[in-house]
């Protein structure tokens, strides 16, 4: 008998007494067999140690059973329990996942899309992507969902918090305890950023509150990027400080809220007796912070899950026609410590 580095689907079938045809099917599920025969073949593919050599499979079925995700920093929380996530899910699909931490680099997302072009992946999750679709789709031309971002495309799948929602949330829940609402938030301008930002605008807009531009402060850091020394963060604390009605700050992520606390602290401004926070993930940042920070938490389990479900559904062409292009995740506020209830 052949090593079982050299045994074949012939040995297999000559083994079994079976086709090689029968086999094939029984290995790739597709066609018709018994579950008799089944049985009997899987078994002798296990005695012989049969392996398949999947470049060859591969370029026959021209499918890798494998996906690309994009993600803009592993190290940052939110992302890495998404990928996290994703890997499993995709696993149990039996698909196996290439990870590609882009660093935020228009460059680098790009030549990571001609890299998963070659190794011929099946679909693509991009995370929070700074590239335009029309880049990452020319050189991919694949399935692809896209999480926490709008590519800009009425042809595209996207999967994403109720970012709007929870800005209107955070925003609501200030004024309603009487806390005179400020934003502090980051260069980063993705949609979801962009959509915290438009839904505390809008809320100040109807409750005909004032002086809109002194209400935000932009930070010229990313969103996951920490500092422990930001001058216009501390200038902007001793001015709320000092205000006759208590201030409510939405910090744009529990990240930016975390910062906050800590700049406070430094600068002797008790929290939440004389500002109050809330921040917007759900991250460790909101248990690890002394207070305890109140957030709008997203569901990185279930974005997740509905990114893959929906690339594997588009992988395997059974797309419901009926489902939405856009697939938003509820998000949920979770009351802490530093907001205090006037």
């Amino acid at each position: 008998m052949n090593s079982k580095n050299n045994i074949s689907i012939k040995d297999v079938a000559r083994v079994s007494g079976v086709s090689v045809a029968t086999v094939s099917r029984i290995i790739n599920n597709t066609g018709r067999f018994s579950k008799t025969t089944q049985k009997k073949v899987l078994k002798i593919i296990d005695d012989l140690g049969y392996e398949q050599n999947k470049l060859a499979v591969s370029l026959r079925s021209n499918k890798s059973h494998t996906v690309g995700i994009m993600v803009p920093d592993i190290t940052n929380e939110f992302y890495s329990a998404i990928v996290k996530k994703c890997e499993q899910e995709l696993f149990s699909e039996g698909y196996s996942s290439i990870i590609c931490n882009t660093e935020r680099s228009s460059e680098r997302e790009r030549a990571y899309a001609q890299v998963l072009a070659k190794h011929r992946v099946d679909g693509l999750i991009t995370i929070s992507s700074n590239v335009d679709t029309e880049h990452t789709n020319n050189a991919t031309r694949l399935p692809a969902v896209y999480i926490d971002r709008d590519p800009h495309s009425k042809d595209e799948y996207i999967v994403s918090s109720e970012h709007y929602r929870g800005g209107e949330m955070a925003t609501n829940f200030l004024l309603e305890h009487h806390l005179n609402p400020y934003l502090v938030m980051t260069k980063t301008k993705s949609s979801s950023t962009m959509e915290r930002v438009y839904a505390f605008k809008d809320v100040l807009k109807a409750n005909q509150l004032p002086n809109m531009d002194d209400r935000i402060l932009q930070l010229n850091l990313t969103s996951d990027k920490f500092l422990e020394n930001v001058p216009e963060l501390d200038r902007f604390l001793k001015k709320l400080s000092k205000e006759t009605t208590p201030a409510g700050i939405f910090g744009i992520n529990d990240n930016v809220a975390y910062m906050i606390i800590r700049a406070a602290q430094r600068l002797q401004i008790k929290v939440p007796e004389q500002i109050s926070v809330i921040g917007f993930d759900g991250s460790s940042f909101s248990e690890i912070s002394a207070p305890k920070i109140t957030t709008i938490v997203q569901d990185t389990d279930k974005i997740a899950v509905e990114a893959c479900r929906v690339l594997v559904q588009q992988m395997n062409n059974q797309v419901d026609r009926k489902l939405p292009r856009v697939i938003n995740i509820p998000v949920k506020l979770v009351v802490k410590e530093s907001t205090k209830m006037i």
